[in-house]
């Protein structure tokens, strides 16, 4: 054929028309599928985009296919993505920006076997594809092996990976992981030095790293910076405890805050817990924009802060705010309602929780087994174990947990359970197992565990954990041999010897080993509070208010510090008679710090429901018949011997009052008459308390034990006490 344009006899190939029009639309189709699904995907709609994909499946190409897969990773949905994965064709499958997803989708999906398996298969790895996989890496906190990587491979510096192999050196912060972010800083392109990603991540990880006068210089040098630079530095300060200079740099910023500086500074205003802290934290949340309120970061970190101030109501208006809550949200309002010992309210959410037909998660699940591990009651205890998802309960972190929470409910028996069924028990399963024998008052049962665990694995909180349990049984010279065989004595460890002597009375060699203590370290006020403590246990009024005064002149800006000693001085003069020095104290106390002291709490549990009890607590139903009980009860303790203590009586008496009176208005004999009105009353008695249990009170239920020929556990916050027959385990060491 002869073509006139070129003058060539050629052999032209004519496609038919219909042929033509096909292509056209095929490639017409492709265009308008990848613009759809770009601009739901842009926008967070990837439920919408699977569902335009899956009609439009026959238009995909590697484009549509990437978004795709995009949106499994997002959603996330591992079984459509396999769907996908299946789809792809070998010439899919060599493109670098697919490899790339895929290795994202299965990393956000944990598999994390598929993604290396597919990583190691590709010859040609470019930077995107090594800084995915250190993303997915460090997500799964195996930030050790993005490290690995890349020291083998020596990767030129780009801004991805250099963000990625920064952030992995901050999250190990070890003496490897110093030398490499060293080596990054030294190693920067000029070019990079320019990207405000590299700045922030170089800021962030001095930080980390504690060299905080040299991220404050390189924040200094920086001429642009960005809402995301002030938010490193005040990730920063908080992370050095800085409180102050985070909340004084935010205060210097000119941009709107973003969700990331919201929820730093929520933060900041939980840790610092002062006035300007409040006053901060309660503007920035009158102001917060109401798109922010299903973020579920920024509301968790809001109702912590409200919750730490004892905001019970604002943070309950919030969460009720939240429209589509989330396992994490309920968590934030159960452990706030825990912290404020709130207890019931937690069981009550957690139940809302699945009414509304949301999943408990492990955090979820550790929260509520640490709330039955405060109340402490073998019921409660397990009407919760029976409602953790089976797959949680081989989970190391619930079985943990599990065998602290058997131990502080007396459940002795199920710890060792849960304990010799695991074949590689680690440092905190110890710990656990050690500490649960120790609160029990099997201190010859701790120290045998602990002597058979691991020298590798006995690590502060274990040691720790050891000494309690002979501090608690007055185990003494165990004490001392486990002590003297740590070597490096941490404040910690230092101060719980300290306790052990102080209980025992030793206060001589106890402030002898705080004097050495000091040499080398700065003093501790959780020394001096055990000391204190110990002299208020022998009412030792002289030694308490030096004590108290050295306190006043060391930690004279550690406000709770100094508010829990005054307490236990005015109960020292309190219980030598000498109500007036104790009220001056109290009133002084109040004047300065503007502080009440913490309410005397008590719970139990009758026929699976849990009833709580203040002091003199008449709110019950059935107040009538449980005070009628009391008067039974006092009537049997004084014909018996028992002589109502006035030492234990921490104010003076009302003239409507007796010191009978007083005394039997606590909280734990409140809870032990309720039980006693009981039909048939229970052999067995269960109570928490979220304070120490009075002498007095702990001299009547040894007796009452005797009289009504029963057993009953009291929990308070330094041990349990297993009353039977007269006696109690802890053989008055408490």
């Amino acid at each position: 054929m002869f073509c006139g344009k070129c003058s060539l006899t050629v052999r032209c190939v004519v496609l038919p028309l219909y042929e033509i029009s096909t292509v056209v639309t095929a490639r017409h189709a492709s265009t308008t599928l990848n613009a759809q699904m770009k601009k739901l995907i842009d926008s967070k709609q990837f439920r919408h985009a699977l569902d335009i994909f899956d009609k439009q499946s026959h238009a995909a190409d590697d484009f549509a296919l990437n978004m795709a897969l995009k949106a499994c990773s997002n959603l996330p949905d591992y079984r459509r993505g396999l769907g996908i994965v299946r789809q792809l064709s070998p010439k899919s499958l060599n493109n670098p920006f697919i490899q790339t997803s895929l290795v994202h989708f299965y990393m956000k999906s944990g598999d994390l076997k598929s993604a290396i398996g597919l990583f190691n298969s590709i010859p040609v790895k470019t930077n995107p594809l090594y800084t995915t996989l250190f993303k997915g890496l460090i997500s799964m906190k195996k930030s050790k092996e993005v490290l690995n990587l890349y020291e083998q491979n020596k990767l030129k510096l780009d801004e991805g990976v250099f963000v990625m192999v920064s952030k992995a050196c901050s999250e190990i912060c070890d003496d490897r992981a110093r030398r490499i972010g060293k080596q990054l800083i030294v190693n920067l392109l000029e070019d990079l030095k320019g990207s405000g990603k590299v700045m922030n991540s170089t800021i962030f990880m001095l930080m980390k790293f504690g060299n905080v006068v040299e991220a404050e210089q390189l924040f200094r040098q920086m001429k642009h910076k960005t809402i995301y630079t002030y938010g490193a530095m005040m990730k920063g300060y908080n992370h050095n405890q800085m409180f102050e200079k985070a909340l004084d740099l935010f205060y210097q910023i000119d941009l709107a805050p973003n969700g990331n500086i919201l929820t730093i500074i929520f933060n900041t205003c939980t840790h610092l817990f002062n006035d300007r802290a409040l006053q901060t934290g309660k503007e920035l949340l009158r102001k917060m924009n109401k798109s922010y309120y299903n973020d579920d970061i920024i509301i968790t970190s809001a109702i912590r802060m409200l919750m730490k101030f004892d905001l019970v109501n604002d943070a309950e208006r919030l969460f009720r705010q939240v429209k589509s809550k989330s396992a994490l949200t309920y968590h934030a309002m159960i452990n706030g309602y825990s912290q404020l010992d709130e207890l019931d309210k937690c069981f009550q959410l957690f139940d809302q929780m699945k009414s509304d037909q949301i999943l408990p998660n492990e955090v979820v699940c550790l929260s509520m087994i640490g709330v039955c591990a405060k109340i402490a009651i073998r019921s409660v205890s397990q009407s919760i174990v029976d409602q953790l998802p089976s797959h949680m309960k081989s989970s190391r972190n619930i079985q943990n947990a599990l065998i602290s929470m058997w131990g502080k409910s007396s459940s002795i028996e199920k710890s060792k359970e849960i304990f010799e069924s695991l074949d590689d028990p680690d440092m905190v399963t110890y710990s656990s197992m050690i500490n649960a024998y120790g609160l029990n008052g099997m201190g010859v049962e701790a120290v045998e565990l602990y002597r058979r665990t691991p020298v590798d694995m006995r690590d502060e909180v274990c040691r720790i954990c050891a000494l309690n349990a002979c501090s608690h049984t007055g185990l003494l010279n165990e004490c001392r041999h486990i002590f003297d065989q740590t070597h490096h004595k941490t404040e910690k460890i230092v101060t719980t010897m300290v306790d052990c002597l102080s209980r025992l009375t030793m206060f001589d060699e106890a402030e002898l080993i705080i004097e050495d203590y000091e040499k080398t370290n700065p003093p501790s006020s959780a020394m001096y509070m055990a000391l204190l403590s110990g002299a208020r246990n022998v009412r030792d009024s002289n030694l308490s208010n030096r004590i108290y005064k050295k306190m006043q002149l060391l930690f004279s800006d550690e406000k709770d510090t100094l508010i829990a000693g005054s307490v236990l001085l005015s109960n020292i003069y309190s219980s030598i008679g000498d109500h007036h020095r104790a009220g001056d104290i109290r009133t002084n106390r109040i004047k300065q710090f503007g502080y009440n002291v913490k309410v005397g709490l008590s719970w139990t549990s009758v026929n699976n429901q849990l009833v709580r009890f203040k002091a003199h607590d008449h709110s019950h139903p059935q107040s009538e018949e449980i005070y009628e009980e009391l008067q039974r009860l006092s009537c049997e303790l004084r014909e018996h011997g028992h002589t109502f203590d006035s030492s234990w009586i921490t104010r003076p008496v009302n003239e409507d009052e007796t010191v009978e009176s007083v005394l039997c208005g606590h909280s734990e004999k409140l809870a032990i008459a309720f039980n006693f009105i009981q039909q048939p009353p229970p052999s067995i008695i269960q109570i928490s308390k979220n304070l120490r249990i009075c002498g007095d009170c702990h001299a009547a239920t040894k007796l009452i034990t005797k009289l009504r020929r029963c057993e009953i556990i009291i929990r308070d916050t330094n041990r349990i006490h297993h009353f039977s027959n007269g006696e109690c385990s802890c053989q008055d060491h408490f």
